[in-house]
């Protein structure tokens, strides 16, 4: 006589709470079912592949047949010794001029002094083209400092007081008047607007930046 099939029973139901699970050989999951009561249509039930484990131990190679198929990877067999080592003392790495041998940038502090200096020489912008600017001539001057700052120095925005020292005169905007200017930019994507420190910072969104 074959061996007998391996089965699952479920049973469940709700308005009654009842939640049966039967799994084994189908002579006990029936002689079970018999004894509680549980006969025809009742609960769902079906029969379980058995499934090789993958810790079955391989009689003539010793290990289970996964594992021997894992240790077949494709390609070549790893070699080591063809990996370059680099020694270094610990401590021994300068950030500097690891920093500089890639060519970035180094950042600085914004001369405010001199960039005033600058604005109140350089020859006004043109106003931005862009229909949908409220007002295309202090948004031009705020690129205008910008971008210095980001591209000169390094930084990535300016302080409120700050703006209002380089260009408040050159837009015609007292304090009130440029923080509402600045974040009605905000609000149309054009800037970020950074919570921290004393006051509020703004920075420019690339694409802006871009824009004439």
């Amino acid at each position: 006589m074959g061996a007998s099939r391996r089965m699952r029973f479920r049973h469940r139901s709700r308005s009654n709470d009842v939640d049966i699970i039967l799994e084994g050989s189908e002579e006990f999951v029936s002689s079970v079912r018999s004894s509680i009561g549980i006969k025809g249509a009742m609960g769902f039930l079906r029969e379980i592949q058995e499934r090789s484990s993958p810790y079955t131990m391989d009689s003539e190679h010793g290990e289970s047949p996964s594992l021997q198929q894992e240790r077949k990877l494709p390609g070549p067999p790893p070699n080591p010794s063809s990996i370059p080592s680099v020694v270094r003392t610990v401590g021994d790495l300068n950030l500097d001029d690891a920093i500089s041998g890639l060519r970035t940038s180094e950042q600085s502090d914004p001369d405010i002094s001199a960039l005033e200096d600058f604005i109140s020489e350089v020859e006004p912008p043109e106003p931005l083209s862009n229909p949908l600017s409220a007002d295309p001539m202090a948004e031009a001057w705020l690129q205008l400092i910008l971008t210095m700052v980001v591209r000169e120095h390094g930084h990535t925005s300016l302080s409120i007081s700050d703006i209002q020292r380089l260009i408040g005169e050159k837009v015609s905007k007292g304090e009130i008047e440029l923080k509402v200017f600045l974040d009605r930019l905000w609000k149309l994507g054009k800037l970020e607007r950074i919570h921290g420190g004393a006051e509020d910072h703004y920075s420019p969104n690339p694409s802006w930046l871009e824009s004439h």
